[in-house]
């Protein structure tokens, strides 16, 4: 049996497709699986991944697991936060006894300040490098491109794709598909023994500029425009859209980080983590996918009659 935390997520969701297709006994964490279908063959459990009782019984009797720290892009102490479900999840490995952790960490999570959001994952490998019974290997993937599609109504709206890391700033982007693939793969075969890293960069090191060009070649706009905009108007448009501002200013530092070479720094791309799925592919399938979805609730709701219009008719 492997367990798989965040199973209705980007990377979880495809990490139990692969292992389900290949045979093997599967138990998944969620707090809701709103699709239960979607997972047929596997157990689910529906549950909270605060609960150290849920994630340990979760654990138990299981060969090997793969963990993440959920994101929490409302919550105003985003490090308090990570930390304290980091915390649960190490005693659930401690109380369950399970010898094999595939954990999902992050390209910059070597280092201590300056990179926002993955300081919380920073920690979690340090605190699960502490645990003596298990051998675990920390995935680092770099930026996921499914992170593109937030982008997808200025480009409906404004032909335009905004950020705040200079068009021509080096980035390794990575789909999570590619990433979903190299744990199951571990977590299939887990012969690794100690602590260990392991990074996922994607097929290519890319820029903004480049990734918006394919992405704009893919949905038929070759004119949109990458355009870059200072730290505080993207602050104010990301807690407009919903994010706290500590997790807001967390992001804004990841940027920076990247926009300065500091993650960039911290790894060399070699074969092992150069992985299969380039800008173009990705752009012509899941993200195109995603945009023509966009469009058509666009149309939709343009098409909807304004309200009191049926009894004006």
């Amino acid at each position: 049996m492997i367990f798989v935390m965040g199973a209705t997520g980007h990377i979880g969701s495809k990490i139990v497709n692969h292992l389900l297709e290949n045979g093997q006994q599967v138990r998944c964490l969620a707090r809701h699986f709103p699709d239960k279908d979607a997972f047929e063959g596997a157990e689910l459990i529906e549950g909270d991944a605060n609960d150290v009782a849920t994630v340990t019984d979760s654990m138990r009797h299981c060969t090997a697991a793969f963990t993440l720290i959920p994101p929490n892009l409302t919550t105003e102490e985003l490090r308090f936060t990570q930390n304290k479900i980091g915390e649960v999840i190490a005693e659930g490995i401690e109380e369950s006894g399970i010898k094999k952790v595939v954990n999902l960490s992050s390209i910059g999570a070597d280092l201590n300040k300056g990179t926002g959001p993955v300081l919380g994952l920073h920690d979690q490998e340090e605190r699960l490098n502490e645990i003596t019974h298990a051998d675990i290997i920390h995935l680092r993937p770099a930026f996921f491109m499914e992170n593109l599609m937030s982008g997808i109504p200025s480009i409906i709206s404004m032909n335009r794709y905004f950020g705040t890391v200079p068009g021509e700033a080096p980035i390794d982007m990575v789909a999570t598909a590619d990433i979903a693939a190299r744990a199951a793969f571990l977590l299939m075969n887990p012969t690794f023994t100690g602590r260990n890293v392991e990074y996922v960069l994607g097929q290519r090191t890319l820029t903004f500029n480049e990734a918006i060009r394919a992405l704009g070649m893919a949905v038929e706009k070759p004119d949109i425009e990458y355009i870059e905009v200072p730290d505080k108007e993207m602050l104010n448009y990301m807690i407009g859209a919903g994010l706290s501002r500590n997790v807001a200013e967390a992001m804004n530092e990841l940027s920076r980080a990247t926009s300065n070479g500091t993650l960039n720094a911290t790894t060399t791309r070699d074969k092992i983590n150069t992985t299969k799925t380039s800008i173009e592919e990705f752009a012509r399938t899941t993200f195109k996918e995603a945009y023509l979805a966009a469009m058509e609730s666009e149309k939709s709701k343009r098409s909807r009659p304004s309200p009191g219009t049926e009894a004006r008719m």
